[in-house]
């Protein structure tokens, strides 16, 4: 199974919806980590066949979506949450402890616009960076997690180009 992430997509979804273009049949799921939710619907309603997850983030004012989600994909447990709640800018752990808490085996943030890929406690850390607003050195980003028949789970972040 490979599940495509997202975040910090701001409204702008040219970008998004030419990944999705490419990648749509090796996909199996979406989930986007905030600002903006808007963005999520949208795929929901281009990609109605396709399991879209989001969460609102710092610049969704309408809160539609939950500030947090525990789903569950290829049989691992999935924490998606935007960030801003868990204070990423300083650090990780804070958010690595929560997603520990519910026993989720990958965490998904945003917010920082930076993407990153970290282990801590045997749980995956992954922030897709921004495809709209990259921040620090980074580019254009989002990521792309693989779980494999057996469990094992590679995250990958990718360059937009």
């Amino acid at each position: 199974m490979k599940i495509l992430v997202l975040s910090d997509t701001h409204g702008e979804t040219d970008k998004m919806f030419c990944i999705l273009k490419d990648v749509k049949k090796h996909i199996s799921a979406v989930i986007h980590a905030g600002d903006y939710e808007s963005d999520a619907s949208e795929i929901s309603k281009i990609y109605p066949d396709l399991p879209v997850y989001g969460v609102c983030g710092n610049c969704d004012f309408a809160h539609i979506m939950p500030p947090v989600r525990l789903i569950e994909l290829g049989g691992k447990r999935i924490f998606i949450t935007h960030g801003h709640r868990y204070n990423v800018h300083a650090g990780y752990i804070g958010l690595a402890y929560t997603a520990m808490e519910n026993q989720a085996d990958i965490c998904i943030f945003g917010h920082t616009h930076i993407p990153v890929i970290e282990k801590h406690e045997g749980i995956y850390i992954v922030n897709p960076g921004s495809l709209s607003r990259p921040r620090g050195f980074s580019k254009p980003s989002y990521a792309v997690i693989d779980i494999d028949d057996n469990g094992s789970i590679t995250p990958k972040i990718v360059e937009y180009r």
